[in-house]
Parts: C-alpha cells; structure tokens; sequence
C-alpha cells in the first residue's frame, strides 16, 4: 500500500476540494454531454432533410418531362440574348453578342439549338449559321412565349421574348430539340449529387460551428451552476444556487436543489447544536465532580478518579472543538506570521513533553513568513499533531517540527503507524486495534476539518523510526 494513501487532496479552494475529495470518478462516453447529444441530433436532422429533398429532386425529374424543367435555363438565354441585340442607325436589327460559355455550349449542340430574330411578321433578319429548323410563325406566336412543332419526324420547342428597347417591335425566338433538353436536364441531375454533397458538407461546417458556439453558451449558466454545487460542503450549507440565467426548463430542478439543501442545513443546524449544548452541559457537571473528588481524602480511588475525569473533560472539549472546526463561518482568516504560532506551540507543550521525557526539536526555515490562515484553527491543528507524536514518542526521544515556506511536517521516533491502517486514520472515533495510548480518536479528525477548511493537504506516512505528517499550503 502507497504510505501516502490516506493524503487529503486539497486545492486552494476548500470547498471545491472537499468535493472532489467525495466525488466518485466518472466515465465520460462518447455522447454523455447534453451538447454533443443537441449537435449530433441536429447534424443528423440535417443530413436526413437533405436527403429527402435530393431524394423529391431526383423523383420529380424521373417521372416529369424533360422539357418542364429545360424551360427556364432556355428562357433565361433568351432573356440575355435579346439584351445583347445591336441595332444599327435606323434601328434594324444589325447583330448580338453570344457570351463564350453560350457559344461553346451551342458548338457542342449544333443540331439541336438555334436562335433567329424576326420582326412583327415573322420574318428573319438574324438568325445563327444554319438554323436548325424553319420556325412556323402561326396565330398569336408573338405573345406566345414557349410552343411546341414538329418538323422532320423531330420534335422542337422555341422560346419567344420580345427585344427589348427597339424602335418596332422585334422577338428573338430560341429554338431547341427535344433531345436537347432530356440531355440538358441529364447533366444536371448528374452533377446534382456532387452539388448537393458539396453543400451538405458546408451546410454542416457553417451549422455544426454555429451549434457549438450556441450551445456553449446555451449551457454556461448550467455549468456554472454545476460548479457552485460541487463546492457546496457540510461546512457551508448555507449558500444557494443562483436561478439568474437559467433555463426556464432548469429552474425546477436547482430550486428542488436548493430546497433539499435547506432541509440539510436545518438538520446539520440540529445535529451542530446538539452537539454543542451537550458538550456544555457535561463540561460544568464534570467540573463540579473533579472539585467534589479533590475534597476528598487521598486514596487510590480518588487518583483514579480524577484520570477518568481529565479524560472525558479532554473528550468533550474535543468535540467543542469538532463542532467548532466544522462549521467554515468559526474561521476568522488573516495573515499570520507562522514561526511565532509554531513556537507558540512547542512552549504550551514543553511541560507535557518533559513530563514524558520527550525533547521538542523546532526547525524554522521561512523566518518571517507570513499565510493566510485561522490562528487559532492552525494553533489546533499543530498541538493535535504534536500531542499525537508525544502519545507515541518513547522516552528519551525526540518530537521534530519542521516548518519552510510551503510545508510544515512533525515527525516522531515511535513505532509508526501500520500502513494497513493509514487510511482509516483521520476517521472519527477511530483508533487502532493495538492502540493504547489515552484519547477517543477526534484529535487527527479534528486536523482534517482544519486542513479543508484552510485549503491545504494533509498527508500521514511511515517512517522508520515513527510517523510523519506534513501539511501543504496551497499555492494560491
């Protein structure tokens, strides 16, 4: 077993550390955060909208005719080639400009597409080189802008716009076959996949960063909210989760938390003054008993009397103390010069320790250095510390404390503590099986509440000889 295993990891937070001190380790999945869960469900979502309407495009253009959906692209070239007509003085027809892509479109179809312009009564003064059919100009062909003919056992469609910003009335009439346009509506429902997955893959860039940036600060209130609850510790019961900025959907949920903390509150309150107005209570009757005994007559009885009561006045000033380092309100934190609390110690001690024939050695390597801290919490936690090392120090040797600018650690020549035992050490009430040194075993849970409160690490080891316990400050 690791010597350090009983080590009470603290941050500098106190709160936060008794937190993670409780907290059980979580196994993070894949898609364990409400966020990646949104994101996949709306990138799936996405990507199955896409997929229905590639699926209707594909459809409809199997099942209609070609020429349905060839009429607009035909239409829009007509547009664009009537704009382009050139008139000459007396405003005749005299030329038009046919874009690049237009004339590398129509050499690859010269068979099947051909323009002309024509006047009021149908007849041609431009027309491309050849035409590919003669146009039937029949009924009201000027105001018809798409009709249908035949010629040579092929099918035609020609498409009449009017020229706009001539003198007389002037068309430009487009012609294509039929063939023409099933060909034309080939390559596009062809390139229509790689279009459409060019575009889902960018749809879900553009939509997948909006998400995330979205989502992050959908669940920032929620995260802090989360934080504020994991530093929330029997010490300061009394904070509340603020509901500011919280999802509406949210809002049940913290204020059941935040009654749920009331009602530990009130019963930690209870158990708290319980303990306190029970400790009182036993203190003055004890006191009255040692006085009732010391007016006896001497007697063997009466010595062993007054061990029992010296021994249950230590318990309950103990669990004073214990109610005390409990509650994160006793403490009064401030700047405290920690070699005058060091030496402090060791001289309250002396007398107990040349009682037992134990020499206290200090060793003080930060002259001057000043923590932050409760004075007499760190007074406690030292003589907790230090009369557990005398408890077990033989005769004749020697009590260490050693204090430099990030530690403090007090070491003695005893036995040692079984490393079995390590980890049950700072436990309430708790004492070894072997252990017959005189105490109920609160004076190290005392040390415990002390160090969470402050923030700081605690951590017991073996040595040989005896046993060592340093505590950390944090780095903050």
């Amino acid at each position: 077993m690791n010597q350090t295993a009983n080590a009470m990891t603290m941050p500098p937070d106190a709160q936060q550390a008794y937190a993670n001190e409780t907290a059980a380790p979580v196994r993070r999945a894949l898609f364990d955060s409400l966020s990646s869960r949104l994101l996949a469900t709306c990138l799936l979502a996405l990507a199955l909208s896409l997929a229905v309407v590639l699926t209707g495009i594909g459809y409809v253009f199997a099942h209609y005719p070609a020429e349905v959906f060839a009429s607009e692209d035909i239409e829009g070239v007509a547009h664009r080639l009537a704009k382009s007509v050139q008139f000459d003085v007396q405003g005749r027809p005299m030329s038009l400009t046919i874009t690049p892509d237009i004339q590398k479109f129509r050499s690859a179809f010269a068979q099947d597409t051909g323009y002309q312009v024509d006047d009021e009564f149908g007849n041609a003064l431009l027309s491309s080189m050849p035409m590919i059919v003669s146009v039937p100009h029949e009924g009201d062909w000027m105001n018809t802008p798409r009709c249908r003919f035949e010629s040579g056992g092929r099918i035609f469609y020609v498409e009449t716009v009017p020229i706009p910003g001539a003198r007389k009335p002037y068309f430009l009439q487009v012609v294509t076959s039929e063939a023409f346009d099933t060909a034309l509506i080939r390559i596009k429902r062809g390139t229509m996949p790689k279009a459409v997955g060019i575009s889902f893959l960018v749809a879900a860039l553009v939509f997948g960063a909006t998400m995330l940036v979205t989502l992050r600060r959908l669940v920032k209130p929620i995260r802090a909210v989360s934080q504020a609850a994991a530093g929330i510790t029997p010490q300061n019961l009394t904070t509340r989760l603020s509901l500011q900025s919280i999802p509406s959907e949210m809002r049940p949920l913290v204020a059941s938390f935040n009654d749920a903390l009331a009602r530990l509150e009130e019963g930690y309150l209870a158990q708290q003054t319980f303990l306190a107005a029970a400790a009182h209570e036993l203190q003055t009757p004890l006191t009255l008993i040692r006085g009732e005994v010391e007016l006896q007559p001497a007697s063997p009885a009466t010595h062993q009397i007054l061990h029992d009561v010296d021994r249950m006045s230590r318990q309950v000033r103990q669990l004073l103390h214990l109610m005390e380092v409990s509650v994160l309100q006793s403490y009064e934190f401030s700047q405290i010069d920690l070699e005058h609390v060091v030496r402090d110690v060791a001289t309250h001690l002396a007398r107990s320790a040349a009682a037992r024939r134990v020499t206290i050695e200090t060793s003080l390597r930060a002259p001057g250095k000043q923590i932050r801290a409760d004075e007499g919490g760190l007074f406690i936690l030292l003589k907790n510390l230090l009369e557990n090392a005398l408890a077990f120090a033989p005769r004749g040797s020697t009590v260490a404390i050693m204090a430099d600018a990030s530690s403090i650690s007090v070491r003695d020549e005893g036995p040692g503590i079984d490393e079995a035992h390590l980890p049950f050490i700072f436990s309430r009430f708790w004492r070894a099986p072997d252990n017959r040194a005189e105490g109920c075993g609160l004076g190290l849970a005392i040390c415990k509440e002390i160090v969470l409160a402050h923030g700081w690490q605690l951590v017991a080891e073996r040595t040989t000889p005896g046993t060592l316990f340093t505590i950390r400050f944090s780095k903050a």
